[in-house]
């Protein structure tokens, strides 16, 4: 059985024992709400370009006239790339927006505010918080790949410039769909990846909210 997160179970634990509860259960309403943000982004960025182009013969005409602009999907190609674009955006950001937030919980009743708001992050939290299990679950995801593609996506894109998005038809590599471009930062290369690829490995870094959130239960609550 996949590990859980009782939310539920959370929120009596604050509502029962902290003078500051509406504060905290704003941020784990905030948790909650961008794992269901995530969810959309992600069936929308898997699904948006559904049924543009031929996915099973990228040799196809149908593929070369959107390519070469002279399609009858012309328009419906371009409002579907930018919502693609959208969708994956959403799902990045969602993803790493999750985890600052889970930070300020673990600020916030594990460490007393100790780490001032606008300093408070996971690698801050990890820094502060005693050798735990949570700290485990912490350490592994501070040091995992996707976590750090997720982090430099939205460092480039928020900061720099938007990472490359397009529509890839492969004639060699038999495959017709989008790409997210190669990009460098803060002197790591990261490659190109296809779209399925991508949200695998963001799906993999939004999965670890579930294991941090049950170690921080297991420690809060069933410790109390």
């Amino acid at each position: 059985m996949k590990p859980q997160w009782n939310l539920k179970q959370l929120r009596e634990y604050i509502r029962g024992s902290r003078s500051d509860s509406a504060v905290l259960l704003d941020i784990v309403h905030s948790i909650d709400r961008y794992t269901q943000i995530f969810l959309f982004h992600l069936e929308g960025a898997r699904d948006v370009m559904n049924g543009i182009g031929d996915a099973e013969n990228p040799r196809s005409r149908k593929n070369l006239e959107i390519v070469f602009g002279v399609s009858s999907q012309q328009d419906e190609y371009h409002l579907a790339k930018v919502a693609s674009e959208a969708h994956i955006l959403g799902v990045v950001h969602s993803t790493r927006a999750m985890f600052d937030v889970f930070a300020f919980l673990v600020n916030a009743m594990l460490l007393n505010g100790e780490i001032p708001e606008h300093r408070c992050d996971v690698s801050r939290v990890i820094q502060k918080i005693p050798a735990s299990p949570l700290k485990q679950e912490l350490e592994k995801l501070a040091v995992s790949y996707w976590f750090g593609y997720v982090s430099a996506f939205i460092n480039t894109s928020k900061h720099r410039m938007l990472v490359r998005h397009s529509f890839h038809v492969g004639i060699e590599e038999p495959y017709v769909g989008i790409r997210i471009g190669a990009f460098e930062y803060n002197g790591q290369s990261f490659p190109v990846y296809r779209l399925r690829e991508l949200l695998e490995g963001v799906l993999e870094v939004k999965n670890a909210i579930v294991r941090c959130g049950k170690a921080f239960n297991d420690q809060v609550v069933a410790g109390a």
